[in-house]
């Protein structure tokens, strides 16, 4: 830990924010599991996902040492950056409310001095200078190569490490019943209890674009107050995921690379041309504004294309965009329509629950019922031609994609050195 104490030295960063991180899969030494352990801080990418996805610009490219320097006072804390980067490179400080990263010591390597890091290592693990780099440079366990270029290479295990041999015989065996207990607890980056508010969030992008165009067809009335309380409600919810409120302007500098820039400039589009819409009652202007909501819809669920998903599978039943179909069928009366989203949806859901199931995962079994039924049981009062059965449809349908939506979140995380470690270890005391 001696180049995470010279790099907390050297940039003032406190203990909870280090920006140089140490890891190992056996954190708790048990005698029978193999031990890796490597150094890692930001890697520098050619293509770096931090920069190329910060929807603020908060990150350049260093022309003469080729860092990728975050600059604190462009930044916003949306914290889009930390899903982006699969080597957990840049922190969020939870008292500035900003993320910060390494900055490759560039001062020190401009007077001919090398980094902090590589100075206080006392065994010669960590070294600086110019080479090469191919694919090859990246082959470590636990090492994530997701072809992004980190400027690092990683010197190989000796062949009679890779698979490290047991010393101690009288070590006692893996149990695999308690093999989840011996990998180290690392805090996942997305939870619903932090995210919450992106689950109402992007509810509200899917409802306010179905209802948009309901009206734009023709088939539901919509009056300018109700859809202003509803938009500003909106935006107050994604503004309570940011650290900096009022640097939120920012939001929008990165369209060229940004899902997250995108998805908010378009959904800001979509609000006010839908707005102006109803004031002017141009149908015009509102078939630009549906233009807008689409690609919102899109934006939203490309901003999660980072997420590793324990079911992995490509599709989830609570993608905005296909709730935004389902609301919309709805609103319109398309019976047809109707039946192929629940379909599809309900195909998605039972899908994912049966891999969750398979891997042992936790999948709530009663909620998922709940869920189901979410998606049924408004049919069946169509069906039934009950009165008011719209208004009762329209609540029932939402709690069951605030369901879904929230399994999204809870089941989803980001790619890190440390689950790559885990999913190895796993890998080893299942084989």
């Amino acid at each position: 830990m001696a180049c995470v104490a010279g790099c907390s030295i050297e940039n003032g960063t406190g203990l909870q924010v280090n920006w140089r991180k140490v890891n190992c899969h056996n954190n708790l030494k048990h005698p029978s599991l193999p031990v890796f352990h490597f150094s890692l801080a930001c890697n520098h990418c050619e293509d770096a996902p931090c920069m190329k996805n910060c929807p603020a610009l908060a990150y350049t490219r260093d022309e003469k040492t080729g860092a990728i320097i975050h600059h604190v006072e462009a930044c916003i804390g949306c914290k889009y950056c930390t899903w982006a980067c699969p080597y957990d490179a840049p922190k969020f400080n939870e008292s500035t409310k900003i993320v910060e990263k390494c900055n490759f010591c560039v001062d020190r390597i401009s007077e001919g001095k090398r980094p902090a890091c590589v100075e206080a290592c006392p065994v010669g693990a960590l070294e600086f200078g110019q080479k090469e780099i191919t694919e090859e440079d990246y082959i470590t366990p636990g090492f994530v190569n997701i072809g992004i270029k980190p400027s690092i290479q990683m010197i190989p295990l000796r062949e009679e490490h890779t698979t490290p041999a047991i010393e101690n015989l009288d070590a006692v065996e893996i149990s695999s019943e308690k093999l989840e207990s011996y990998l180290p607890k690392a805090e996942s980056k997305v939870s619903l209890d932090k995210e919450w508010t992106l689950v109402l969030f992007t509810l509200a992008v899917a409802g306010l674009v179905s209802w948009q165009a309901a009206h734009l067809f023709g088939k539901v009335e919509m009056s300018l107050i109700p859809f202003a309380i509803v938009s500003v409600l909106a935006i107050a919810l994604t503004s309570l995921h940011i650290g900096k409120k009022l640097r939120m302007w920012r939001f929008i500098l990165n369209l060229k690379g940004s899902w997250l820039s995108r998805e908010i400039f378009s959904f800001s589009a979509f609000l006010g041309l839908t707005g102006l819409q109803l004031v002017t009652d141009n149908s015009y202007i509102g078939f630009v504004a549906f233009a807008f909501g689409i690609f919102s819809l899109i934006s939203v669920d490309m901003v999660y294309k980072f997420m590793k998903r324990r079911d992995e599978l490509v599709l989830h039943s609570g993608m905005v965009s296909l709730t935004a179909v389902l609301l919309f069928a709805w609103l319109q009366e398309v019976s047809i329509l109707v039946e192929l989203i629940i379909l599809t949806k309900g195909s998605l859901y039972f899908w994912r629950k049966t891999v969750l199931k398979k891997k042992g995962i936790k999948y709530f079994p009663i909620l998922s019922l709940v869920r189901i039924l979410c998606l049924l049981l408004p049919y069946i009062l169509l069906d039934l031609e009950m009165v008011m059965v719209l208004p009762i449809s329209l609540i029932i349908i939402f709690a069951g994609e605030i369901i879904d939506r929230s399994e999204f979140y809870h089941e989803s995380d980001i790619v890190t050195p440390m689950g790559e470690l885990n999913d190895l270890l796993k890998e080893k005391g299942t084989a």
